[in-house]
């Protein structure tokens, strides 16, 4: 059986080896992935990946009936290390290749928990792609349409906007729909259905958020891991956060101010509360962005312990 490690890529192209020694890099692209499977004709392989992204290539593999296997990139960082070598696409690929010749055992396969987060992801990933093209199009418009008033054109300015204005129906369009997919998706996973449908102020979109951004907790070694992941811990140094799990849990918190009935809404209250009783100097805008993070932060552990049960309830799925 052939196997492959594969090091993907979102705007480069990812690097795959076979033997662990000759490396080849190829268009990171739907496309590029979908000729390698079938120069195959068949054969039976496994594929290797980095868990984190690569979401695509995964589903991919999975659906043309290959077995994918991934690993934590903290085991790729510490044996990369270990070997005492540079941080590059043709090294990580080949550490991938030896970890998995060498210790399967840090592996896990692609599961059928593992797909439904994957799709989840890349539905997610292409309609925050739509959200950031219709606000493009969006200032386009009031760009076009000030500088337009400028010519005095008359009814000829309506004729020039209506391009723009057609773009922006369609995008929104698009966004409507990819919304009401991605609520269906988000509606299959475990999590959903065992926690977040009742927790009040979540909707379907900011779980989305919140499964596309964490996808496992089994690759943090704890919840305060997944703090620093978030931005929970204040950043010190190089430290780097997932900016799109730390805006969702932003909507999250917006989200539970609004719902009054929310327990979420009475933490924040009462935490509200102790801040302005325990530093009087703060400012209004200062004691509701530290209150907004402490409920964050609390969510985040809560949801940390509700993911490990879920993916201990369907190991082996």
């Amino acid at each position: 059986m052939l196997n492959y490690a594969i090091d993907w890529a979102t705007k480069k192209d990812f690097a795959i080896t076979k033997d662990g020694k000759k490396v080849k890099f190829l268009p990171a692209t739907m496309e590029g992935f979908s000729k390698l499977l079938d120069s195959l004709n068949g054969d039976k392989c496994r594929f290797y990946f980095e868990e984190g992204g690569g979401d695509t290539f995964k589903l991919l593999a999975k659906r043309n009936d290959y077995q994918v296997f991934t690993i934590p990139g903290k085991f790729v960082h510490d044996k990369r290390e270990e070997l005492e070598i540079d941080k590059s696409d043709e090294n990580d690929v080949k550490v991938i290749y030896k970890l998995a010749e060498l210790k399967p055992e840090l592996f896990r396969e692609f599961s059928e928990l593992d797909v439904v987060t994957a799709r989840i992801c890349v539905l997610f990933k292409i309609r925050k792609d739509t959200e950031e093209n219709l606000v493009r199009a969006k200032n386009r418009l009031f760009a076009l349409d000030k500088r337009l008033e400028l010519l005095e054109l008359g009814k000829s300015k309506d004729k020039l906007l209506e391009k723009e204005k057609d773009t922006i129906d369609k995008l929104e369009e698009q966004f409507s729909l990819q919304t009401k997919t991605l609520e269906k998706l988000v509606k299959e996973h475990p999590l959903w259905n065992n926690y977040l449908k009742d927790e009040i102020g979540v909707g379907a979109v900011v779980a989305g958020g919140l499964i596309a951004g964490i996808k496992r907790c089994s690759k943090f070694d704890d919840k305060y891991s997944l703090r620093h992941y978030a931005g929970m811990i204040t950043k010190k140094g190089n430290q780097t956060f997932n900016h799109q799990l730390k805006r969702t849990l932003y909507f999250f918190c917006e989200g539970i101010i609004k719902k009054r009935q929310s327990k979420w809404r009475d933490i924040y209250d009462s935490r509200k509360l102790d801040y302005q009783e325990k530093h009087p100097d703060w400012q209004k805008g200062r004691i509701h962005n530290y209150t907004m993070k402490f409920v964050e932060t609390k969510f985040l552990d809560g949801l940390y312990k509700k993911m490990v049960e879920v993916e201990n309830a369907t190991a082996g799925l």
